[in-house]
């Protein structure tokens, strides 16, 4: 059986891994091909493909931008993008320096309700992009929380007590991106976003116009409805479709590493369209 996985983050995005420790970890599960998918960066991709051709699994260059669209929170998941794109570069600095706006904009509200947290007391092993789970942990270490999930609860979450809303791409702008630079734009975890069938199949068409290319479809936040709805929209309007298990190798991770819930395998029929044609940049 083909194993695959087409989503998780590493130690340069939220991760708690390295992406040699994602790469060792998915030959241990017995997967043939992952791609990693830090938020709003590329910078791990060349010690994964090191790590990946050095056991010899598949690997694919990948990326997860966040993204708006008329007020809709959403993301896209970018693939086989060349990470020396000007245009792509550029714009991902843009992306981190508003991270690092926000985060400090967090700290100011955690040290208002008198918590004494700085940036500096935030881990370094991450490669310089720090985010909320970075931020829950410490909250989490210094037990001002119970757990991440309870820091994200009281202080970190859309309308909790240190919530800072985040400058964000529009999801034209984030398509525009991954497809200047050669890669397949696909939108992530759409369960995640809340909609109905008729919201969620509008969104997905003014996607296509900007130039989606398909839908992450297994996903752990998708349930069985929206995956039926899911196969049947990209089957009528010829979308590609993608799954994987948004691994973090955190406690709230809902799949490890080749599955996409309660123990279920993403299909390796995914790859069938389109993912064995992709090169991953040198």
């Amino acid at each position: 059986m083909y194993k695959i996985d087409l989503h998780c983050h590493s130690v340069f995005s939220d991760g708690l891994l390295s992406p040699t420790q994602l790469i060792t970890r998915a030959e241990r599960r017995g997967l043939n091909l992952l791609a990693l998918t830090d938020h709003d960066t590329m910078a791990g991709i060349p010690e994964a493909k090191d790590a990946a051709d050095n056991c010899g699994l598949k690997f694919i260059a990948g990326l997860e931008l966040s993204a708006n669209h008329n007020g809709i929170d959403i993301h896209i998941l970018g693939y086989g993008m060349r990470p020396v794109d000007d245009n792509l570069r550029s714009g991902l600095e843009r992306i981190q320096t508003a991270r690092e706006r926000r985060n400090e904009a967090i700290l100011e509200k955690l040290r208002a309700l008198g918590h004494e947290v700085q940036i500096t007391d935030l881990p370094v092993q991450n490669h310089g992009q720090l985010g909320r789970p970075h931020i829950a942990h410490l909250l989490t270490t210094r037990k001002i929380a119970a757990s991440e999930n309870d820091a994200f609860r009281r202080f970190l979450r859309k309308g909790a007590a240190a919530y800072v809303k985040r400058d964000i791409l529009t999801a034209e702008k984030a398509v525009t991106m991954i497809r200047g630079a050669g890669g397949l734009a696909f939108m992530a975890h759409p369960g995640l976003a809340g909609l109905s069938e008729a919201v969620l199949a509008r969104l997905l068409t003014e996607l296509m116009d900007f130039g989606l290319s398909g839908v992450e479809v297994y996903h752990p936040s998708n349930s069985p409805k929206n995956i039926r709805f899911l196969l049947d929209f990209c089957e009528r309007r010829n979308l590609l479709i993608s799954g994987g298990s948004d691994f973090h190798g955190r406690e709230r991770d809902r799949a490890d590493l080749g599955e996409y819930g309660g123990g279920r395998l993403i299909p390796s029929s995914v790859l069938k369209d389109f993912l064995f044609m992709l090169q991953s940049p040198e």
